[in-house]
């Protein structure tokens, strides 16, 4: 399959003025590399930079990008433009649905193809899977991520450690609670590039004065490559970049990997070799790339057989939502926000030993207007919701609940059609319970309820966080009183924000079972039947964490950065 730019509805392809003042793309004649990256997204990004970081002064390190340098900087500094309306705008359609009148198959979000991937469109939120769910990974894999690595993830990501002194008054009076028995309770960390706080979390009052951008690996990249276009043609070592360049095939020729790639621009084939290949497109376009290369056919059959199957993203409900005034003695001005997260501790139910007792994260929002910049203003929202004087009335609380995942092989990147790229991806909609209910938890956790159960799980939780805060003297209640199980009140859609295991690492299939015999990467995340070619994505995830995936991905990266010396 050659490209053809209409697979991707809406990719962009272009060499900008912009990108050609803030870094050098590869022009060197040189077509052989050390080690060859494919993708430049969270995986990839962290893996690049890294490796040019200790080994660029001796190895020749290249990172493929099939997109183009789409921003120059993240789109949460783009104010008033949504991230939703701007990762539409630049979705690329890679797949069709078969679904079903009842829409059993969805898939809410697609990969972003451009300079950076999806971290361009990411929030910078950083939060850390926990010991519970490292149960699900390898032994060595687990000892390493618990052993410094998801710390220097953060540290690598520039990681915050407060929003301000309300935020860390509520965790303290929440910490105070009983909650505490089954939850770490935090303050959800983000990337510290946030353009009005400074770095102990109190905002800034000249926001101009401050950097700009959110943790994403295009700026990462480019700090990287050194802001000096035209000084080196990239002939010796270090890293290079190469844009525009979507890779069609992989060819193992036993001593090296050749990759044809072609130019999204010109149409023309260019040739690189290396000895080490990752593979870095992402949970979707990376199992595609993997299976319709030439070198396919000589992979392991139980490699084929797990290929592009497992496809999981955790379950998340519906928010509840309440309104506030303090906790305790500490008020909540609606000018204040906080993101909160209660990491369960996975503790076993004294009751029913076999069942986890909470498999679940509680995510929280204080004001969660005041997240992003571009919506810093209350004046700008509803009046009815919103005084004019933004320290008048009640402050909006919201929370969702957030579950792990084993992976499912009931879902599956399909093989394309002959001479095709785009296939059917198979991805159960988890807003049909029935599947929660009857694979999904009892593999997470033990769980055997029917929905009354699974909610009133819910509504208890609810119950203890809202009673600790209060409004106007009277303890804090759902809103309208409307709790789970009621008014629509459930899980929602089952989007892939965070599409992983398609290409999975040793895994358990469910949380007190055995590790499986087979799977498509090792613990290194090395292709099982080939010498030294790589996945570094989400697709290696052998389970979908309760909290957002991306701090656990690049602690992978880093891992894999120091495997290779």
């Amino acid at each position: 399959m050659s490209f053809d730019s209409s697979t991707y509805v809406n990719l962009v392809s272009a060499h900008s003025k912009a990108q050609e003042r803030l870094f050098l793309q590869y022009i060197g004649p040189r077509n052989d590399f050390d080690i060859i990256i494919v993708g430049s997204g969270i995986g990839g990004g962290v893996l690049g930079d890294d490796l040019a970081e200790r080994l660029g002064r001796h190895k020749r390190i290249l990172v493929l990008e099939a997109g183009s340098f789409v921003f120059p900087t993240h789109v949460y500094n783009l104010c008033r433009f949504s991230n939703a309306s701007l990762a539409r705008h630049f979705a690329c359609d890679t797949f069709w649905q078969a679904g079903n009148e009842h829409a059993q198959y969805f898939i809410g979000e697609k990969p972003q193809l451009n300079f950076g991937g999806r971290s361009i469109f990411w929030s910078g939120l950083i939060p850390s899977i926990q010991g519970w769910e490292l149960e699900f990974f390898p032994s060595r894999v687990r000892q390493d991520l618990q052993g410094g690595l998801l710390d220097a993830a953060g540290d690598t990501m520039n990681e915050s450690r407060s929003m301000g002194s309300t935020a860390r008054e509520i965790v303290k009076r929440l910490q105070q609670s009983p909650l505490s028995q089954d939850f770490l309770i935090q303050e959800t960390p983000r990337a510290l590039h946030q353009p009005y706080l400074t770095p102990d979390g109190v905002p800034v009052q000249q926001f101009f004065t401050e950097p700009t951008g959110v943790f994403n690996t295009a700026e990462l990249l480019i700090n990287q490559a050194g802001l000096t276009p035209g000084v080196s043609h990239g002939d010796g070592p270090g890293l290079q970049l190469l844009l525009n360049h979507f890779v069609e095939d992989v060819q193992d020729h036993g001593d090296h990997f050749e990759l044809v790639s072609r130019n999204t621009l010109t149409g023309k084939i260019r040739h690189f070799g290396a000895a080490t290949v990752v593979l870095a497109a992402g949970s979707i376009e990376s199992p595609k790339l993997l299976r319709r290369s030439s070198m396919y056919p000589w992979l392991p059959q139980p490699v084929k057989d797990l290929l592009g199957r497992g496809l999981t993203d955790h379950p998340t409900s519906n928010e509840i939502t309440t309104y506030v005034t303090n906790i305790g003695e500490v008020p909540i001005p609606k000018d204040t926000h906080a993101k909160i997260i209660f990491y369960s501790r996975g503790l076993r139910d004294p009751e029913r030993p076999a069942e986890i007792r909470y498999p679940f994260n509680v995510e929280m929002n204080v004001n969660h207007e005041y997240w992003h910049l571009r919506d810093n203003d209350p004046r700008e929202r509803d009046a009815a919701a919103f005084s004019t004087n933004d320290n008048i009335g009640p402050s909006r609380v919201d929370i969702k609940f957030s579950f792990g995942n084993c992976l499912d092989d009931d879902n599956e990147v399909k093989a394309a059609p002959p001479y095709g790229y785009v296939p059917e991806i198979a991805f159960r909609n988890l807003k049909w319970m029935d599947d929660l209910r009857d694979s999904r938890f009892p593999a997470l956790a033990g769980w055997r309820k029917d929905y009354g159960q699974i909610f009133e799980v819910l509504n208890r939780v609810t119950h203890q966080i809202f009673s600790r805060f209060q409004i106007n003297g009277s303890e804090a209640r759902p809103e309208n009183e409307v709790w789970y199980g009621q008014g629509g009140k459930g899980f929602g859609w089952g989007t892939v924000h965070h599409a992983a295991g398609s290409l999975r690492m040793p895994y358990r299939a469910a949380y007190d079972g055995p590790f499986e015999v087979h799977s498509v990467v090792d613990e290194d995340l090395r292709v099982v039947g080939t010498r030294r070619l790589y996945v570094c994505d989400l697709s290696v995830m052998p389970f979908s964490s309760a909290a957002n995936p991306v701090r656990t991905l690049v602690a992978l990266a880093l891992r894999l950065s120091r495997h290779f010396g």
